[in-house]
């Protein structure tokens, strides 16, 4: 498993990257702001789903790192924002069975 920058094209099968770059914009407020505008799909009408948020603050991991857990939220979406400046890793994986690395 190798570990990839983060963009659209990358992620795409897995969602939407959320980001300024290559988002429409325009200024509101007077000017004073700056408005990104509609940067993720969110569909909650499958299931009767309602839109949540959370927020989760983990614990720092060493790498090498031993995946050997991962959810699957197949009536939800998940944005993640990382709260520091320290390198953020998420993990994704097309839909299948879990088959854990050594």
């Amino acid at each position: 498993m190798k570990i990839q920058k983060l963009t659209r094209d990358a992620f795409a099968a897995f969602g939407d990257v959320i980001t300024k770059e290559g988002a429409h914009h325009y200024p509101i407020n007077d000017g004073t702001t700056e408005r990104f505008h509609d940067l993720a799909q969110i569909d909650v009408a499958d299931g009767h789903g309602k839109p949540l948020v959370n927020l989760m603050q983990g614990q720092p991991r060493q790498l090498p790192l031993k995946v050997t857990t991962m959810e699957r939220h197949p009536l939800g979406s998940q944005a993640f924002i990382p709260l520091s400046q320290n390198p953020y890793l998420v993990l994704v994986a097309p839909r299948g069975e879990f088959k854990p690395l050594s």
